[in-house]
């Protein structure tokens, strides 16, 4: 009977086996145990495409958000995605009953619960008062055997890690959107950072079919990301010279590179909401001559709601975000839009 259950739900029935055997199923994971438990905060854009990446590996998701909206949009969208994604090869067959049992969607974290999460992923706006506070409460929260790790795409770990009880669990792990897709993650670490902290994390990216890219030496933005800086500041530069238009980037850069995504493409995937949030950050250190009048192209969208992909239309229209990320691969979104693209900048 076991051979007909979904690749997914064998996967989790042998990982609680072996917790069983080991005596940690229902307690605190120890040092070498597997992470199967996530406690995800934030059920935005990134935060639900984390934690169904999760639940189609075989894993178990506490998702955390005060809007019952962004919950409940969240388990649509999870629902939405499994079939299609099967059929794309980016995700294992799951059955949706099999995996909804998986998924835990709360306003709040509960007091006490009979099982542990592995890990504490933050996936909450880039602002560093808001990620510290919430860092620090679920540090005092949980032991030291639960991972503390933050999503965030800009800061630096020692930004928060001399903040947090057990400094020693505590790194980031990035994820790049669209998840399924990009299949990297940034495992960054704090001076403190244990090797343990490393491996588990490791071998957590390897589990949801994720690239681990462990960075030992803080930089902003990492890798991927620091790169992406110097490109999305130059296409905007252009747009602000009045040297082209969003359209006409887009299509210079995938022409002539052979890419599906152009830099215009790419802050609507990723989200003008966060681009905004990040490349404010860096006008602080490099002053308002570099960054103010790029933000001043990005300010009008954000106040409009239009942030890209995940609301339908950004610098190109979309139509409904769901239906375009179940049946368009990178960049075709853009290209449908792209007659349209002027009726948004």
């Amino acid at each position: 009977m076991d051979d007909q259950k979904p690749d997914c739900e064998q996967h989790v029935l042998r990982e609680q086996h072996v917790l069983k055997e080991e005596g940690k199923l229902g307690c605190a994971p120890t040092e070498r145990a597997p992470i199967d438990f996530a406690l995800i905060l934030g059920a935005g854009w990134t935060g639900r495409q984390i934690a169904g990446q999760m639940i189609a590996h075989g894993m178990r998701v506490r998702l955390v958000d005060q809007s019952d909206r962004a919950l409940e949009a969240s388990r649509a969208w999870i629902e939405a995605q499994l079939g299609p994604f099967f059929d794309q090869g980016y995700w294992p067959q799951c059955d949706w009953r099999d995996a909804s049992e998986r998924l835990e969607l709360v306003r709040e974290d509960p007091e006490e619960s009979h099982l542990m999460p592995g890990i504490v992923l933050e996936c909450i706006p880039e602002q560093v008062a808001l990620k510290r506070r919430v860092l620090k409460r679920y540090a005092e929260k949980y032991g030291e055997q639960t991972i503390i790790a933050s999503n965030s795409s800009y800061f630096v770990p020692s930004t928060f890690s001399k903040h947090l009880r057990f400094p020693e669990r505590y790194a980031h792990f990035h994820f790049h959107v669209p998840i399924w897709i990009a299949t990297l993650v940034d495992v960054a670490t704090a001076p403190e950072t244990s090797q343990d902290t490393v491996d588990r994390l490791i071998a957590l990216a390897d589990r949801i079919g994720q690239t681990p890219l462990v960075q030992r030496v803080e930089n902003t933005g990492y890798v991927f990301n620091w790169m992406l800086k110097s490109l999305l500041q130059s296409a905007l530069q252009l747009v602000n010279k009045g040297v082209s238009n969003p359209e006409d980037i887009d299509t210079a850069w995938r022409k002539a590179t052979g890419m599906p995504v152009g830099p215009f493409g790419i802050m609507d995937q990723i989200g003008l909401d966060i681009i905004f949030q990040t490349m404010s950050h860096a006008r602080f250190v490099e002053g308002d001559d570099v960054w103010a009048p790029l933000l001043a192209i990005l300010q009008p969208l954000v106040d409009q709601g239009k942030l890209g992909v995940k609301t339908g239309s950004g610098f190109f229209v979309y139509g409904d975000p769901a239906h375009w990320q179940a049946n368009a691969s990178p960049g075709v979104g853009e290209k449908k839009a792209s007659e349209k693209t002027k009726n948004n900048f």
